[in-house]
């Protein structure tokens, strides 16, 4: 009877031990708004811009804090908060604030880091863009026009119409000197727009596109222009 008592005893020893708890270290992603890692953020030369990022807890110890630090800073632009600390599931927003920035593109990381864990780095750039894009555009342009029946190029010019992100631009498209197109420039997202107007010469035309917002600047626009015919165009334009 005692030696069953011991091995009694004994067993539930071995079984305390054996299921002692063992720490598992916090799984985690970075996500932003989009729900998709870091992406590139566009600045403007004086200004501010936020990313809203969303630590994510997936699994392992839900005590774990995970800690966020923006990397690689150039001289000129400032994010708040630099470093976070907090216990997924959790959310910060980060202000980038840029005082007088050359425009370009500058290379940073965000990198996470848990205890027991291995860093995670999430590369992005800082794309800065003038406070007016339509700056860039400014002066003469080589055009390049391929429509389905015709190719051929041409030259174009771009001035500022007084409005932000405002162009216009003459003889889009190769239509002549005496044309002028009003283009929208969006630079959240480098695209542009044009609303059906007519251009002078009997063309009425329509279209929308992509932009450079950085040197060197180059315009790809998809359009529609009615006149004496009508064609579906690619145009592109680049500063010359």
């Amino acid at each position: 009877m005692k030696r069953s008592v011991l091995f009694l005893v004994a067993f539930c020893a071995i079984m305390v031990s054996c299921t002692k708890n063992v720490h598992v270290p916090v799984s985690y992603t970075v996500n932003n708004e989009q729900d998709t890692t870091p992406q590139d953020v566009y600045l403007p030369a004086t200004g501010t811009q936020y990313i809203a990022l969303t630590v994510k807890f997936l699994g392992g110890s839900p005590t774990d804090s995970v800690t966020l630090e923006v990397n690689g800073l150039p001289n000129g632009i400032t994010v708040s908060p630099q470093r976070s600390t907090g216990i997924p599931t959790y959310y910060y927003k980060y202000v980038y604030t840029t005082t007088n920035m050359a425009v370009g593109t500058y290379p940073v990381s965000i990198v996470g880091t848990a205890p027991g864990t291995q860093p995670q780095t999430y590369n992005f750039n800082l794309i800065v863009t003038p406070n007016d894009c339509a700056t860039l555009y400014t002066g003469n342009m080589n055009g390049s026009n391929n429509c389905p029946s015709r190719g051929y190029v041409y030259t174009a010019a771009g001035t500022g119409t007084g409005t932000a992100n405002m162009l216009s631009i003459n003889n889009l498209g190769g239509y002549g000197v005496s044309t002028n197109t009003t283009v929208k420039l969006n630079p959240d997202n480098d695209s542009l727009y044009i609303t059906s107007q007519n251009i002078g010469n009997g063309v009425t035309l329509s279209g929308n596109g992509k932009f450079t917002p950085t040197k060197p600047a180059k315009m790809l626009i998809y359009y529609t222009a009615t006149g004496s015919a009508t064609e579906t165009c690619t145009a592109t334009l680049t500063m010359q």
